[in-house]
């Protein structure tokens, strides 16, 4: 990359030699010029700068679209510490809230799911603001998806299947009806569909194959096609 902090300097010996070719047409008569070897050198120059420029055009681009890749990189990689390692933290280190909610989250875990099945936790005051939070949390990161989702390489078919496991809690679409209206109504829309395409999925799915089913069916749907369609206006 050090290497392409040269190509400033091109358009300066471009320049210089522009001036020595305005320095010398105005010495020198055309006819005698024409038959000089000044002339010869500057056609060659000339030559060499329209050569130098188209290079520095292309390296300029290829520059261009490197960094545009390293950008695009580096935000997929924000993304999914901010909306996928994060969450995934928050819910394990948020121990007040109840064991059968966070169980919920992951319905495709069959430990956590015979753990948690009998349990009737009663609710207190710091489990009810530790579940508000982490309910948050999630939503925000589908609120996020929508907004961000262009510039992400992840692609939409893995996120959905992390968002529909999300879904499938009862304890979080009991949250959502009651908070939903904090959020876009675009992302009230999205919310509606994951939670309605995740009621399909069996509690104990095993393997990733009916979340990947379901996903192919989601993207299918008209209505997230104009949730997508609509957002990228934004």
């Amino acid at each position: 990359m050090q290497n392409l902090d040269y190509i400033k300097y091109f358009p300066v010996l471009i320049l210089a030699i522009f001036l020595i070719s305005i320095v010398s047409t105005s010495l020198i008569k055309p006819e005698e010029f024409k038959k000089s070897r000044v002339f010869v050198f500057v056609s060659i120059m000339a030559s060499v700068a329209v050569v130098i420029l188209g290079f520095n055009v292309l390296i300029s681009s290829l520059s261009m679209e490197l960094q545009k890749n390293i950008t695009k990189a580096q935000f997929t990689k924000l993304n999914i510490d901010k909306s996928w390692l994060f969450p995934n933290q928050l819910i394990s280190e948020k121990t007040q809230a109840r064991p059968e909610f966070l169980a919920s989250l992951y319905r495709n875990n069959s430990d956590l799911f015979k753990a948690s099945k009998n349990l009737k936790t009663k609710k207190t005051v710091n489990s009810i603001l530790d579940e508000q939070y982490i309910a948050i949390v999630l939503f925000q990161c589908w609120e996020d998806y929508l907004t961000m989702r262009k510039f992400d390489e992840t692609g939409d078919e893995v996120w959905l299947v992390n968002f529909l496991q999300w879904a499938q809690s009862t304890y979080l679409k009991a949250e959502f009806d009651r908070l939903k209206y904090n959020y876009a109504s675009l992302t009230i829309s999205f919310a509606e569909l994951l939670f309605e395409y995740s009621a399909i999925i069996p509690v104990l799915a095993t393997g990733s194959k009916v979340y990947k089913d379901a996903t192919i069916k989601l993207l299918a749907d008209e209505r997230l096609k104009s949730i997508y369609k609509e957002r990228s206006h934004f």
